[in-house]
């Protein structure tokens, strides 16, 4: 089972997180908890290759969910069922208390 767990009290696009595209089926559980903040966020997700040489967040080619777009103001959750490789979290106000991320991701059963 491949599961993260973060809190982050600033502000900006955090430093994404690594999923397995490859296992079949793809699920991937993700909760953004704002406690007891006053925040906007979104979730981002790419599909780019990490496993490329010199594959950064910087060159990667993300999108922003449509579960949790972009001034997304209360706690949310969602269940990826597309392949991804990586997501990360643009946080992008905080004015009191922290943000939240969870994942997690199964193993194939089959």
């Amino acid at each position: 089972m491949l599961t993260h767990d973060i809190t982050y009290t600033t502000t900006g696009i955090k430093p994404s997180l690594d999923l397995d595209p490859s296992v079949v089926p793809f699920v991937a559980t993700v909760a953004v908890t704002i406690t007891p903040a006053s925040a906007t966020f979104s979730l981002q997700y790419t599909v780019s290759d990490f496993s490329s040489p010199g594959m950064t967040d910087a060159n990667a080619v993300w999108f922003t969910s449509t579960e949790i777009p972009g001034a997304t103001n209360a706690s949310a959750f969602v269940a990826l069922t597309k392949p991804v490789t990586r997501i990360r979290l643009n946080v992008e106000t905080l004015t009191t208390g922290s943000a939240r991320l969870q994942t997690l991701q199964g193993t194939s059963t089959y």
